[in-house]
């Protein structure tokens, strides 16, 4: 495959014309390194938009197949966590704990739990999430509960060094903004990073690492994505709780899709 950028070079009169690139790219390259031209990659392979519509023409024929499971975490993992985060207050307050704490110490725990179909086999819309097979990967939850840690350090430290929460100083409110940004930019980069703990086997710590590293282009297709699983999710829960039974299993589809194409590029090194 060649480049289709331009360059710009100097004849031996001086003169500066433009030519065809034509450098040699690699099967994966992103950017040409001669001309810096972009491939198609960002709107094809690595393109938040084509993965959500084409993972989402293959589930919809299969969705259906999904609905135990989705019944099963939604009451065992989701609606604990809306719980434990809408009454989090007066929970504190009930066992005498600081509400930030609380929340915390919530998530922790639960957050785990929805994430253990991150590491069911490869393949999730051939391999259908089953209830026995959660229970058979329950062993994975250490790995996810550092993980969820790690997430929740990163929030903590934020809080502290923007707000001055615990601290007893006021800070300049421009730094609230500073915070809402590296939550988003931290949400979008870490994005695969569950289901990329488990497959490569390596801990909290080295993921945040090569999730930073791997993100280096793909930043702005993966926040877009995290928009709209989000925004998909919100509409399944205005839809009386039931779509979902699909958007649900969906978010777990498309983000190993999106992470089976960031590895296909090689990105997680």
């Amino acid at each position: 495959m060649k480049c289709k950028g331009k360059i710009k070079e100097k004849t031996r009169s001086g003169r500066t014309i433009e030519k065809n690139c034509i450098a040699k790219l690699d099967e994966h390259a992103i950017f040409c390194n001669e001309c810096g031209e972009s491939t198609d990659a960002l709107s094809g392979p690595l393109s938040a938009k084509e993965n959500y519509q084409e993972a989402w023409k293959d589930f919809k024929q299969i969705k259906t197949k999904f609905y135990p499971f989705s019944i099963f975490i939604i009451f065992t993992s989701f609606l604990l966590i809306l719980l434990s985060v809408l009454f989090s207050r007066s929970l504190a307050e009930s066992f005498n704990i600081d509400h930030y704490l609380f929340v915390n110490l919530a998530l922790l725990i639960l957050v785990p739990f929805a994430s253990i179909p991150f590491s069911f086999e490869p393949g999730f819309l051939k391999e259908h999430f089953t209830i026995s097979g959660y229970f058979k990967k329950l062993k994975n939850y250490p790995k996810f509960f550092m993980l969820t840690l790690v997430y929740i350090l990163y929030f903590a430290i934020l809080k502290v060094l923007c707000t001055g929460f615990q601290l007893g100083i006021s800070t300049d409110p421009i730094l609230h903004l500073v915070r809402l940004v590296l939550v988003l930019y931290w949400i979008a980069i870490m994005l695969p990073s569950p289901i990329l703990m488990i497959r490569k086997n390596i801990n909290a710590f080295k993921v945040v690492v090569l999730c930073y590293k791997a993100s280096a282009e793909t930043r702005w297709q993966q926040f877009f994505l995290v928009l709209k699983i989000v925004f998909v999710n919100i509409v399944g829960a205005a839809l009386a709780g039931l779509g979902l039974l699909v958007t649900i299993p969906f978010s777990y589809v498309i983000i190993e899709r999106y992470y089976d194409n960031l590895d296909e590029f090689e990105l997680f090194k």
